[in-house]
C-alpha cells in the first residue's frame, strides 16, 4: 500500500508540472502587446505630429487669407 501512495503523489506532481508548464513557457518570452507596443506609439507619434502640422496650416491659412471687407462686420 505504501508504494501505491508514492506513484499516486508522483502523478499529482507530474500532472500539476505538466498543467502548470504553458503558463511558465509563455510567462518566459514577451507577449504579442509588449513585442508590437513600440511600434504603436511610433505610428501614435507620426500621426499627431502630423494631425498638428495640418492644424497649425489651416490656422495659418484662415488667418492668412481672411476677407478684409469683412473687418468689423458683424454675424447672425
Amino acid at each position: 500500500m505504501r508504494s501505491l501512495g508514492n506513484v499516486s503523489r508522483r502523478a499529482m506532481g507530474f500532472l500539476f508540472a505538466v498543467a502548470i508548464l504553458p503558463t511558465v513557457l509563455r510567462a518566459a518570452g514577451e507577449t504579442d502587446l509588449q513585442q508590437i507596443s513600440p511600434l504603436v506609439w511610433v505610428i501614435l507619434a507620426i500621426s499627431v505630429g502630423g494631425a498638428i502640422i495640418t492644424f497649425a496650416f489651416l490656422v495659418y491659412a484662415v488667418w492668412k487669407f481672411r476677407d478684409p471687407a469683412t473687418k468689423g462686420r458683424r454675424y447672425g
